[in-house]
């Protein structure tokens, strides 16, 4: 086996090849969909780009290069590399990479943040997920290998962040159905863009309302923030029985309030207000990614009442109750009037978005029947 790798780049697909003799080697890739003062800074190449992701991987982060390698039964100088350029997002352009030796192949993901601002969000994420990690054993978030930066040439300075990538599995968002309804379309390149049925749309929004509950913390009460549907940090595996789901990234884990409950009734409230908060946020997106904001339909609100009551029956509870926390809760939101949940619904959007942003307007828009959809869900758990 030759000392050194082959190295193949792609735009997207094995269908497009990009090398120094392509046109877009040295075009710049786009940077933040809403322009900023640091836009101007970015001069990167997509050459820069796939030239920065294998300086990575040769450099600073070899040691966890061989790691990666290891772990899926490759030698520590693989046959080939092949990088794909996944996405752009507002701070991070990741890459899928492949690495193949003797008939063995796996992929992983390089994210890599181009803005100084970037780097130093990719910093803390990389952080905050080696974190979850020790504490919550869950496979819900990707496994980090490592993280460093690399100067691809003066001036061009990229972040990277190797870790697993979750194959098989696809973003999705929200869309116009057909029939001018609202529907969820999963993007697969491969296999191509299809839309979900009804009854695996609501699993998605179970799954991730379980996911981001697994990983609540009820004794610090701090949770995972600054999760997007519109950033695609949910991914979908479809196929027979019900959709898999995992979260992509962690961008925060922080206190979801001040102080952290101090009894029992205090846990009750906070659980609450943290369902309301989710159950607002769920329901926005940007349909198809990239377009305007949207408020999806009433199947994400029980799905994600049902998520968050599975995930906290799966937790450890203080001791001494009549119930189980999870049956404790159940029947506190039994209890809960329609005008509390309007109350905190409302307080809930007024602290978590902008005045003007047009996920207020929707959330506000929506309210009425947001809340008759979560009091139906509480009073039928």
């Amino acid at each position: 086996m030759s000392p050194h790798p082959t190295y193949r780049y792609f735009l997207d697909a094995l269908d497009q090849p990009v090398d120094p003799d392509h046109p877009a080697w040295s075009s710049f890739l786009p940077v933040a969909r809403r322009p900023s003062p640091e836009a101007g800074s970015r001069a990167c190449t997509y050459g820069d780009y796939f030239l920065g992701v294998r300086g990575f991987l040769e450099g600073v982060g070899r040691e966890a290069v061989e790691r990666a390698l290891r772990q899926k039964g490759l030698p520590p100088v693989p046959a080939e590399w092949r990088v794909f350029l996944a996405k752009h997002g507002e701070h991070y352009h990741p890459a899928r990479v492949e690495a193949s030796a003797a008939g063995v192949q796996a992929e992983w993901v390089v994210n890599v943040a181009l803005s100084a601002a970037g780097r130093t969000l990719l910093s803390r994420e990389q952080k905050v997920l080696r974190r979850l990690a020790r504490k919550t054993p869950a496979p819900f978030l990707p496994e980090v290998y490592g993280w460093g930066e690399v100067e691809c040439r003066p001036g061009v300075r990229l972040g990277c962040m190797l870790a697993e990538w979750f194959s098989g599995f696809h973003e999705f968002h929200l869309t116009h159905r057909p029939d001018g309804g609202l529907g969820m379309i999963l993007w697969d390149a491969e296999g191509g863009n299809r839309l979900l049925p009804p009854s695996q749309v609501a699993a998605v929004y179970r799954q991730a309302a379980h996911i981001l509950t697994s990983y609540l913390d009820l004794e610090s009460f701090e949770a995972i923030g600054s999760w997007h549907h519109a950033a695609g940090d949910f991914v979908v595996r479809d196929g027979p029985g019900e959709a898999g789901v995992r979260l992509v990234t962690a961008r925060e884990f922080r206190p979801v309030f001040g102080r952290p409950p101090s009894d029992v009734q205090g846990l009750l409230n906070a659980c609450l207000v943290f369902l309301l908060q989710l159950s607002v946020r769920t329901r926005l997106d940007r349909l198809d990614g990239t377009g305007d904001m949207a408020w999806s339909g009433p199947e994400a609100t029980g799905a994600t009442v049902e998520g968050v009551l599975a995930a906290l029956a799966q937790k450890p509870f203080p001791e001494g109750l009549p119930l189980p926390f999870a049956g404790l809760f159940e029947r506190y939101l039994s209890r809960c009037s329609a005008e509390l949940v309007e109350g905190l619904c409302a307080d809930v959007v007024a602290r978590s978005f902008a005045p003007d942003s047009a996920e207020r307007a929707l959330a506000q828009a929506g309210l009425t029947e947001h809340v008759r959809l979560l009091s139906a869900a509480f009073d039928r758990n």
